[in-house]
Formats: C-alpha cells, structure tokens, sequence
C-alpha cells in the first residue's frame, strides 16, 4: 500500500535517453525494461505514451477539436444495454458520462463503453476505444483518495490477440495496462511544462509517465488544491530537468528519494538516503548537490544546496544511499 511515505525505483523515459524528443512523460519501452537495476512495478515504470495507431492520444479534447497529431473525439457510445445519449466528461480527474436525463456513469460503470477517435484524412474510420478494465490504486500522497485507473483498448489485427492497449503494454496481458485521465490541462513535452485552463481537454497518462506519477503524489488538477506552478515542479522534478529548459538527466531504473514541502509525501521511514540531489520549483532545479545519475554533467550552473530545504521549493530529492 502506498501512503504518506514510500521507497521508489525511479523509472525515466525512451526519450529520455540521448537524441530523443519526449523525453519527460513518456515511459519506458521494452528495451530499456531489460536495463532496469531494479524490480519496477508498473506505476512506477510503466508503459508508452498513449497512442492508437501510431498517432498520440496522450491529450483529446472532448468537444472533438483535434489534437496536435490529428486525433480527436468523435463519438462515445455507453455499455450495451444502456440507453440514452451519453456524453463523455473529466470530472475531479476521472471520465464520467452524462446523459440528458441527469443519469451518470462512472467508476466500474463505464466498462464496456467505448470511445470513438479517428485520425485526419477524408478515408480515416473511426476506431473504436473500449474501457475493458477499471480499479482504483493508492495514491503515493497521503490523505488523498484513491486513484480511478483505466484499461483502454482498440482493435488491431497486427497485434497478436488482435487488440492492443492504447499504453503499449505487455501483449500478453493488454487489460493489465492502464491509464489515468487528468482533467482541464496538458503537458509540453519538450519544456517539461505545464498547460493550464484548458477546460475541454483531457490527459491521458499511461502508467509510468511523468503526468500519471503527477497524479499518483496528489498533484492532480481537478482533485486537488495545486497549483499550476506546484505540478510543474513536481514535473521537472520526476524528469530530472535540473536547468528547467526541458533536458532530462535520468535514466531507467535510477533510484532517487523525494519529499514534498507540504509533507504528504516522504521517504519511508527506514529508507537510506544519501546526498541532497535538488531542491525544485517550477523552473527546475534551485540548486544541485549529488545528481541522481553519478558524473552527470548539466548544460547550465547551479549553486550548492547546502542551507537550503523543501521549504525553499516544492519538492526536495535524496539520491539512494551506497
């Protein structure tokens, strides 16, 4: 059970290795699993950005205007059996639907419901996105509720049961991968940076990513009390971005310990830590002390982080003891 404090096995991204784009949100991939130190469990490593077909459906605006790939929201159809004209909602970042006659469904409900997406081009179909799979996990940040995770497949019959998970997952068990949704905000991939007030458009956060890590310490936008500037530190913080311009400096299976100023989230209490990493904000590192990853050298010039703490930032970070 994850609650107010925990030991995590950090997990970087594809792109986060040298010459890729999407460094910060994406997960890893299957050729870096096998690097991985250490055992990592899913929401802790996890899975690709999502994507149907190649194209991304990491942000979806649910008026159906379309994302920066094409994609966008055509249609959503509630479970067979249910009547009535639904229309799919993000509410305290989690899908609900709603239909003229006040009825909702969410949670466990929306199994069986599909959402239709369909990329640009006059010849493009819709694809259909089933919701096959739901539970809610234990937020990393204590005191917060439960976190409403999602299994999302669409029809593929290059896949080897003919349907693949909208996070990549392991093709054996598809239903196993999951995602979170966060409501009213996207996340620049390159500049590790956050994009608030947009009231239409949802997050999909596959596990791992640094958006569902976000969410998973508390930092949702729609359910909880922080601020856009709070959750763009605690992305340049999972990503390690230490100049704020948007270079990662993490890899797969590097641990680290973290601790936020509010104290809802801390190291275990028999964890070994070892040096002060960074203290964060919102534009990155404050300061630098022992990188995650040993020899590490930064593009930009840091002060030492000695006499500084988590209440001069958001977040503070430990590397892992010898």
């Amino acid at each position: 059970m994850y609650t107010k404090t925990y030991h995590w096995f950090f997990a970087g991204a594809v792109a986060l290795a040298a010459g890729c784009d999407e460094a910060a949100l994406a997960d890893a991939g299957d050729d870096e699993v096998a690097l991985r130190p250490y055992a990592c469990p899913t929401w802790k490593c996890g899975f690709n950005s999502a994507e149907v077909n190649g194209r991304s459906i990491r942000e979806l605006n649910l008026d159906g205007a379309p994302n920066g790939d094409g994609m966008r929201i055509t249609g959503f159809l509630a479970p067979a059996g249910l009547l009535g004209n639904y229309r799919l909602e993000v509410e305290h970042d989690a899908l609900v639907a709603r239909n003229a006659s006040g009825q909702t469904l969410r949670g466990a409900q929306l199994i069986g419901a599909t959402i239709l997406v369909q990329a640009p081009g006059l010849l493009s179909l819709p694809v259909p996105i089933s919701v096959l799979g739901y539970q809610e996990i234990d937020s990393w940040a204590e005191g917060a509720p439960k976190v409403p995770t999602y299994a999302l497949l669409y029809p593929d019959l290059a896949a080897l049961l003919g349907v693949r998970n909208v996070c990549n997952g392991d093709l054996l068990d598809t239903v196993a991968s999951a995602a979170t949704v966060i409501g009213g905000e996207t996340y620049d991939l390159d500049d590790k940076t956050v994009n608030p007030d947009r009231s239409r458009w949802l997050t999909i956060a596959c596990a791992g990513s640094a958006a569902a890590k976000m969410r998973l310490l508390g930092y949702g936008p729609q359910s909880s009390a922080t601020t856009p500037a709070q959750r763009q530190a605690t992305l340049k913080m999972v990503t390690a971005d230490y100049c704020g311009g948007g270079e990662s400096y993490t890899q797969n299976g590097t641990e680290v310990h973290w601790a936020n100023a509010e104290g809802t989230v801390a190291p275990e209490s028999f964890a070994e830590l070892g040096e002060l990493e960074a203290v964060w904000t919102e534009d990155g590192a404050l300061c630098l002390g022992s990188p995650r990853i040993a020899g590490t050298l930064t593009d930009c010039s840091l002060p030492s982080c000695a006499g500084l703490s988590v209440a001069d930032g958001e977040w503070v970070t430990y590397v892992a003891a010898n």
